[in-house]
């Protein structure tokens, strides 16, 4: 049994060992689960993370309760329900719980039909629009077919969002070669507010279009969205840079007390922040992109704008538990070499 030490990744290391030992069918022990953290251990995000993974599989699971700070998961043959629900229970990010699950959906043998409850809008996790935007269809490049839509928002502390996703069965992942962006097409946005006033999104779309313009990067569509249902209040916007070969993107997340401008601002910056790196991905899909190019059938080359933890960490637990091989060069941006391992499951 292989030993992941989860003291460092946190949730994310959880989820990637998991989702790499169900397609494996290699089992693995996590200890010290978020250690460190002021509440160590799974929680109820982490623990449904654990117990969809191992019904996707047919695992079997020791230590699955709330606090565990260790669990043992042996898996079975991959076989998810043709049509699947899952709900949160909380406002724990559904985007965190589907990145576990989207590889091994990915590659059965049959379409999946998902719908997930909880969080889609959250602090700390990609949103749904990145997710929808820029991540699906990156790894549509290696040949994955799924397709995402939102049914209703679920903002921070209310949760009750709630996505829907198709998946198609496919014979393997391609490897991605990804060094350049190439030139750009397209720089747009999308401001969106829920159960609050509509001047709020139209005023975090107003500063973030401001201070794109500043830097020389002129918006070409900036949708204002104050339609989409929530269970409760809430507002975010992401920013997006469309290239030849890819799409970098940058978001911020509405709070209590912080002005609508400052949103938009944030976002703004954030996007410049990841442009001004010449790479060809952002850094948070640096780091997403990492169980795709372990599974892919041969070597996956791409150029990231930072070298971050959740990058180390997520390429550290495709090494332990699949034996994915990995390079990384530089720091800002980083070169991230990866050879995958295709026809790994017994």
């Amino acid at each position: 049994m292989i030993v992941i030490d989860g003291a460092q990744g946190g949730g994310q290391i959880l989820r990637t060992a998991l989702s790499y030992s169900a397609f494996s069918g290699r089992p693995v022990r996590m200890i010290n689960i978020r250690g460190g953290r002021p509440k160590p251990g799974l929680q109820a995000q982490h623990l449904l993370a654990v117990k969809a993974t191992a019904e996707l599989c047919g695992a079997q699971v020791c230590g699955a309760q709330k606090g565990s700070t260790q669990i043992e998961f042996t898996p079975g043959a991959i076989s998810p329900p043709p049509t699947w629900r899952l709900d949160v229970g909380t406002a724990g990010s559904v985007v965190l719980i589907l990145q576990a699950l989207l590889p091994c959906l990915a590659l059965a043998d049959h379409s999946v039909d998902m719908t997930l409850t909880g969080g889609t809008n959250n602090p700390w996790a990609p949103t749904f629009e990145y997710f929808r935007r820029v991540l699906l269809p990156t790894i549509a490049r290696m040949g994955v077919r799924a397709d995402a839509d939102l049914v209703r928002r679920g903002f921070y502390p209310r949760g009750g969002g709630e996505l829907h996703i198709t998946t198609e069965p496919v014979s393997g992942i391609q490897p991605l070669v990804l060094r350049e962006r190439g030139a750009l097409k397209q720089v747009s946005g999308i401001a969106y507010s829920s159960n609050l006033p509509d001047h709020i999104a139209g005023r975090m779309a107003r500063a973030c279009r401001e201070r794109l313009e500043r830097e020389g990067l002129t918006c070409q569509e900036f949708e204002v969205d104050t339609t989409q249902p929530s269970a409760g209040p809430g507002c975010g916007i992401i920013a997006l840079a469309r290239f030849e070969h890819s799409v970098l993107a940058g978001d911020a997340l509405g709070e209590r007390g912080k002005p609508a401008e400052k949103v938009g601002l944030e976002a703004a910056e954030a996007l410049i922040r990841e442009l001004r790196s010449g790479a060809a991905v952002d850094s948070h899909l640096g780091d997403q992109l990492v169980p795709w190019a372990a599974l892919a059938e041969g070597e996956s080359i791409y150029l990231a704008a930072r070298r971050t933890d959740h990058l180390v960490s997520a390429l550290t637990a495709a090494q332990q538990v699949i034996g994915a091989q990995f390079d990384l060069v530089g720091d800002e941006p980083v070169e991230v070499r990866c050879r995958g391992v295709a026809e790994l499951r017994p």
